[in-house]
């Protein structure tokens, strides 16, 4: 009966074990080490296309493991061009050359939520697509354009 329950237990132990290798590490691994797609950690200009010009609206921070990107932002202005200082936080995906990035309000969870949805250009130093919200003032959801343009350290 003991060497019946201490095989159940190996059996179990060997399943979590499986499980994790299969489902968690070497994802993980393969998305580190294996990741031979485009960069784009480091700091980007969010530029908004305004009145025909384009005007510089806050920064970006974009940290990548392989195919994953995360980061932190700062808006400086509104969209009214209205001096701000709110703070985002960022989590996507790579692939190919397009990044896709949800953001959020850090005030707090659901406050702000949205996405920028980005081609990244030949030069490797800009990226331009969408950010679409809810944008409060309208009460509808809002697509408008955006460039990020990479700042050279």
């Amino acid at each position: 009966m003991l060497n019946f329950l201490g095989d159940v237990i190996s059996s179990i132990a060997a399943t979590i074990l499986i499980y994790l290798a299969v489902r968690q590490w070497w994802p993980a691994v393969s998305n580190r080490v294996l990741y031979k797609g485009i960069r784009v950690d480091g700091s980007w200009e969010i530029i908004e296309l305004r009145d025909n010009k384009q005007k510089l609206m806050g920064k970006i921070s974009l940290k990548q493991t392989g195919g994953r990107i995360s980061g932190d932002g700062e808006r400086s202005k509104t969209r009214d061009g209205k001096p701000s200082r709110r703070q985002f936080a960022y989590e996507g995906s790579i692939h190919g050359n397009q990044m896709t990035l949800l953001f959020e309000d850090k005030k707090g969870v659901g406050f702000d939520t949205g996405t920028y949805m980005f081609i990244i250009q030949n030069d490797g130093n800009t990226m331009t697509g969408m950010a679409t919200f809810h944008g409060k003032s309208e009460n509808q959801v809002v697509s408008e354009r955006r460039i990020l343009k990479k700042v050279i350290d």
